[in-house]
């Protein structure tokens, strides 16, 4: 769908309104993760049990997840209205916790947007379709136990800070100079602060293991929701967009980034505001036809595991069927 198709879905002043940054949102947000991060933490290491650090492992995961969310919107620039400010603020709070940077995820992101579900689209999978509903069940299962762990960081080696650590030239330039050397003085400052109090097990149990764990099935199963099984546009039927209940919400997709289809017709609209534009949008009778919408990510039939399934089904329903020559 072309930006003047789009915009006929929706008055412009209506989505300049939409698209207005409120820069205490955005600083609630992050604040609200973080807080998060600090209960969970002290009270699994308060507790002492191993169900007790496996909870917060799990709550832990989540929210690292709403912080590359929230990155996400800095990539977008919808943090706060100066550039300075909204890259730095992503960067510092947001990506670099995660080991990874704003400015090579934006380079990433604005491609995949210009080339949804296409060849070019770097984060297009063409084999995904073919996954049998039990074949996802397996990656997921193999995530949450670090089994695709090298698979993983290899994929987000096109926007994480792990080439820097391996001194490569072109991601630093890339980078930027100055926010290379913020990134491996805030590591430092990490590692000597780790050093210094001890404090290296609970890290690595309470940061890097949900990280690679429930993280990585969480962002796999968010790409699958995302865009599997959709066309090969960047309009109404190329992405998907997940009602989903409260509580996958809360393991699943923070900071209404369940309202996808919403956020790729305007990108242009901070996180918080997606749920209004997607009810807006709703109101359009060709969105309410063409729109691809899940109420579940993975359970029942109107579930994202379910339509994937019948994506696949459909696709080689089309793929076997006799041409009109042939029958």
């Amino acid at each position: 769908m072309t930006s003047g198709t789009s915009e006929r879905l929706i008055g412009i002043d209506e989505l300049r309104e939409l698209s207005r940054r409120r820069p205490a949102r955005a600083a609630l947000a992050i604040a609200r993760q973080w807080a998060v991060i600090l209960v969970a933490a002290v009270g699994a290491v308060s507790w002492d049990r191993w169900y007790g650090y496996l909870a917060a492992i799990v709550v832990i995961a989540t929210r690292q997840h709403a912080l590359a969310v929230l990155m996400h919107d800095g990539a977008h620039r919808l943090l706060f209205a100066d550039r300075r400010v909204n890259d730095l603020v992503s960067d510092l709070l947001l990506a670099f916790p995660l080991f990874i940077s704003t400015t090579l995820y934006r380079r990433h992101h604005l491609d995949h947007h210009r080339y949804l579900n296409t060849d070019r689209d770097p984060d297009w999978d063409p084999t995904a379709i073919e996954h049998t509903t039990r074949d996802w069940i397996r990656l997921f299962a193999a995530d949450a136990v670090a089994l695709n762990i090298v698979k993983t960081v290899g994929t987000l080696d096109q926007f994480s800070l792990l080439p820097v650590l391996r001194g490569d030239r072109d991601v630093a330039r890339a980078m930027g100079r100055s926010r290379c050397v913020l990134f491996l003085a805030g590591l430092t400052a990490l590692v000597a602060g780790l050093v210094a109090t001890g404090w290296w097990l609970p890290y690595l149990l309470l940061w890097i293991v949900p990280m690679i764990t429930a993280l990585s099935m969480i962002l796999r199963l968010r790409d699958m929701a995302e865009h599997v099984g959709c066309d090969e546009d960047d309009g109404l039927g190329g992405t998907r967009s997940v009602l989903a209940g409260a509580l996958e919400r809360a393991l699943f997709s923070p900071c209404r980034i369940n309202y996808h289809l919403a956020h790729h017709l305007y990108p242009s609209v901070p996180c918080y505001n997606l749920g209004a534009l997607h009810r807006r949008l709703m109101e359009n009778q060709t969105v309410r036809d063409r729109a691809r919408i899940s109420h579940s990510y993975l359970f029942g039939r109107a579930s994202v595991l379910r339509h994937v399934a019948e994506a696949r089904a459909l696709r080689h329903a089309t793929a076997n069927a006799p041409t009109e020559q042939g029958a």
